[in-house]
């Protein structure tokens, strides 16, 4: 039987192709975009919210906005928040819209419907806010997984197809809720 170098040779190429490949990546690995799907800040893994706050989101996923006084900026940003919940179309029943405040007594926006945006007299819930040092004063939005993990947050002047990108990207990921 003759030996054929050549072929030798073509056999260890192949087994150092992926090699040279990986090598090659980890020398410019620092110039790869490091670009993240998400249009919204991910909040950092195991910010899990009181039980009290995953209680009333009943196993759905939440969509939470904080206020303790209900001004201009707050009526426009819970009409928003409405409006979010009703374009998730098919996936509206996932996911629960809740308006947390300290006090909510005189100062309801009339523009709201609130059979579909719940509303919850909560201090102690904006409390729990302040003492993990999320500045939520600014009326952003707040996404909460069912198991009660504080997964997102969106900046008032998102864009609202942008936020429902994000959503509906983690509805598709997730079987829970």
């Amino acid at each position: 039987m003759t030996q054929k170098p050549w072929l030798f040779r073509i056999i260890w190429l192949i087994a150092l192709l992926p090699l040279l490949f990986a090598w090659g990546l980890a020398l410019i690995g620092n110039k790869l975009p490091l670009d993240t799907k998400n249009n919204g800040e991910l909040m950092p893994a195991g910010m899990t919210v009181p039980q009290q706050l995953s209680d009333e989101l009943d196993g759905k996923w939440g969509l939470l906005m904080l206020s303790q006084q209900c001004n201009n900026g707050c009526a426009e940003q819970l009409h928003r928040l409405q409006q979010l919940h009703t374009a998730m179309g098919s996936d509206l029943k996932r996911v629960q819209p809740l308006w947390l405040s300290s006090d909510m007594g005189k100062d309801r926006p009339d523009n709201v419907n609130f059979e579909q945006v719940r509303s919850v007299t909560a201090p102690a819930l904006i409390d729990w806010f302040n003492q993990n040092q999320l500045d939520w004063q600014d009326h952003s939005f707040w996404l909460v997984d069912p198991a009660g993990n504080l997964v997102m947050r969106f900046a008032p002047d998102l864009n609202g197809q942008k936020i429902l990108a994000d959503i509906d990207w983690l509805l598709k990921a997730s079987h829970i809720g």
